[in-house]
This record gives C-alpha cells, structure tokens and sequence, in this order.
C-alpha cells in the first residue's frame, strides 16, 4: 500500500466534502426542489416558528425572575462605591433585558409573518 492509498474504514464522504449531497436539506428536512409533492420547508418553518416561541417563553422567565430578584437587591440600605457599582450594573441589566425582550418580540413577529 502506497501513502496515497486510501483507507477503506473511511467513506468518500469523510474526506471529500464535494461528495457530502448539496441539496441534503438542513433542519431535518430532505430536499425536493423539482418535485411537485409537498413541500418540508412549511414543516421546517412551523418547527422554527414553534422554537422561537418555546424559547421566547423561557427567556422571558427568566427576565422575571431577574427583575424580582433586581427589584429586591435594589432596595437593600447600602451606600458607597462598591453600592453604586452593584446598582449600576444592575441597571445595566436592567436595560439589556429590556432590549432583550424587544428584539425577541421583533424576532417572533418576523416568524410568524
């Protein structure tokens, strides 16, 4: 066997990528693109819109859960620098969840159409 031989434990496609399909699909879907049949891509879609939603609703637990917890911290009797770093950075927070929860509601309405 010469260094160029190949070795028969591997497919063509482990060292060709041009060998993988191009039109395999992605998200669990096969591709059709000629075929008249039904079209993966609506299920695709429903499945990625349905996603958005589940993790939107978990996100959005969490934003909860933090503005409680941020809420309860914020009225602690505390005063100096290290006092105004914590508020600080929690107003920071405060703000990024906010422009969180705006992008993830743009998000799913750009989703659902």
């Amino acid at each position: 066997m010469n260094a160029f031989s190949t070795n028969p434990t591997f497919t063509n496609a482990q060292h060709n990528p041009a060998a993988i399909d191009p039109i395999g699909g992605f998200a669990g879907n096969t591709v059709t693109p000629f075929s008249y049949g039904t079209c993966p891509c609506h299920t695709a879609v429903e499945r990625s819109r349905n996603l958005i939603g589940i993790q939107r609703s978990a996100t959005l637990a969490v934003n909860e859960r933090f503005a409680t917890a941020s809420a309860k911290a914020n009225n602690i009797i505390w005063t100096g620098n290290a006092a105004e770093l914590f508020r600080a950075r929690l107003d920071r927070i405060r703000q990024a969840s906010a422009a969180l929860e705006s992008d993830m509601d743009a998000t799913e309405r750009l989703a659902r159409g």
